[in-house]
């Protein structure tokens, strides 16, 4: 029987191996679409930048959507898994349980799904933000997984993203609010940020 501490370092392990897969695809599907859409449909970077800042957004909006509709409904097999990540928080196979993409595929089939409308109606009304739009999607992934892992694990937060821990393990006691891991827009706009205090 393993101990705890072996427990914890080889969950550490195999986490740190899908962490840093699942960021080389978020990069790569972020690229491979971007740059040929950027050749493809040639806009400026004043329309990049805007694609870029409605990419944070909707990747804000997506991801409060698929923690709160998707991860927190009964009896899903999206929230059996998570579920396991609020089971374990705080014991020595957290780790295991940190990423959001169980493995690259999965991070592959999430740019699909977000990418494709995006890609769609850029194509549809040569709007040409989708590559900063997908670029934003990558950034906004890489981020997401890099900043829950350091919420879990206890590891440092950038000064300005020291709420986040507090935050985001708040949504452990109550996981009816605060969806968001580390911008929590999309909570503070429908009300599920709670209280301070909380």
């Amino acid at each position: 029987m393993p101990t705890a501490t072996e427990t914890r370092v080889a969950a550490l392990s195999r986490s740190k191996t899908v962490k840093r897969l699942n960021a080389v695809a978020a990069i790569l599907c972020g690229v491979a679409s971007a740059v040929p859409l950027a050749f493809a449909l040639p806009s400026g970077p004043g329309r990049y930048l805007v694609g870029f800042l409605v990419g944070i957004v909707w990747a804000n909006g997506f991801e409060y959507a698929y923690h709160r509709f998707l991860l927190h409904l009964p009896g899903s097999l999206f929230a059996r898994y998570h579920l396991q990540h609020h089971a374990v928080t705080g014991t020595p196979a957290e780790a295991e349980h940190v990423t959001f993409g169980s493995s690259p595929s999965w991070v592959v089939l999430l740019f699909a799904v977000n990418g494709a409308p995006v890609v769609a109606a850029d194509w549809l009304w040569r709007l040409g933000i989708a590559p900063g739009v997908l670029a934003a999607f990558s950034l906004y992934y890489v981020a997401l997984e890099e900043i829950h892992w350091r919420i879990h694990l206890g590891e440092k937060l950038p000064r300005g993203l020291r709420f986040a821990r507090a935050h985001h393990l708040a949504h452990h006691d109550h996981p009816d609010r605060r969806f968001n891991v580390f911008l929590p827009a999309f909570d503070w706009l429908v009300e599920t940020a709670g209280r301070n205090s909380d």
